[in-house]
């Protein structure tokens, strides 16, 4: 679905309406794609944007770069380590105590890297990429719930398409198989379509702790940026070694530049006053801002129905209760 006057273009130069008085949360808000959404709201003038990220380095350059799009004071970092589901958790409650939060832009991830546990014992790809975002999102959901028009967008992937026919999400051991680079990273992008068709469907179902006004959002959709130019190249060099090497230089000089391209289908979907018109919800928009049909996986809904199973089994194991109400 494109717009029929602007087609699939979306130039968050011009295309993003004023955001005075929004608040944001973006993960992953200080470098690559995260750190060109941050700009452009900041640029269209958002009154506060929350960044979620590890690395306080990141933190303090993505600050001083922030000048050239806006009052910086407007932006503030909070150090999350999404490797880490306890501190997640903290942060979540935190966040939960803001008065409004217009926007949540889950767009943090690791990219196509070398299998790793993390802390609470689980493949790194997919805690950092769906699970502790999912903490995230349904914590955050009655704030979201309580403004209209509200948005929760999701930063998936194409290759999700790559993910296995085996995968079925049904136990930790499968979750913790080490499927080569790809495979892992192709499974979290499934994850993260399947988990926004699953919300959408408890809101349209109107179950318990997930009732929302109809067509009043929060408007929940995934997105796809393209090939960008980030530092998740340099973690696939890392995990093929010289092949790896040799294929990030040959596709570099066709990425995209993560501020100018790579954040227009996740600003699209957090900004646009087209989505709520369109009523574009539930969906998986690819650049600039054309909805089409994700793969018939991710359209399964008894997967989706596993990983939410399989997710919401982990969080309660790992954090004793979990900090949202259960729809089913």
């Amino acid at each position: 679905m494109a717009h029929l006057i602007t087609g699939n273009k979306f130039d968050p130069n011009k295309d993003i309406p004023d955001l005075s008085g929004k608040v944001y949360v973006v993960t992953g808000g200080t470098a690559g794609i995260g750190f060109g959404i941050t700009a452009h709201l900041l640029q269209h003038n958002a009154s506060k944007i929350i960044l979620l990220s590890q690395k306080e380095e990141h933190a303090e350059e993505a600050e001083e770069e922030l000048k050239k799009y806006g009052d910086n004071s407007r932006v503030h970092w909070v150090q999350c380590d999404l490797k880490d589901l306890k501190q997640t958790n903290e942060v979540a409650k935190q966040l939960k105590s803001e008065q409004q939060i217009d926007g949540l832009i889950c767009n943090a991830g690791e990219g196509v890297g070398k299998y790793n546990v993390t802390l609470d014992g689980l493949d790194s790809h997919f805690q950092v990429n769906h699970l502790s975002q999912m903490l995230l999102t349904l914590t955050l959901l009655p704030n979201l719930q309580s403004k209209p028009h509200s948005r929760l967008v999701l930063q998936s992937s194409d290759l999700h398409r790559a993910a296995l026919s085996s995968t079925t999400f049904t136990s930790v051991d499968e979750i913790n198989t080490d499927l080569g680079p790809n495979s892992l990273y192709a499974r979290t992008k499934l994850a993260q379509i399947l988990f926004v068709r699953a919300l959408v469907r408890r809101m349209e179902n109107n179950e318990p702790g997930f009732q929302s006004p109809k067509y009043n959002g929060p408007w929940i959709n995934a997105t796809h940026p393209g090939g960008v130019n980030t530092d998740q190249q340099e973690q696939a060099v890392e995990a093929y070694g010289t092949k790896g090497k040799l294929g990030v230089k040959a596709v570099r000089p066709f990425l995209k530049d993560p501020v100018d391209e790579g954040c227009r289908p996740a600003l699209f979907a957090a900004t646009s006053e087209d989505v709520a018109k369109e009523g574009i919800q539930g969906q998986y928009i690819v650049p600039d801002r054309k909805v089409t049909e994700p793969s018939k996986q991710a359209r399964g809904e008894e997967l989706g129905e596993n990983l939410w199973r399989l997710s919401e089994q982990i969080l309660q194991e790992k954090l004793g209760s979990l900090p949202y109400k259960q729809g089913r």
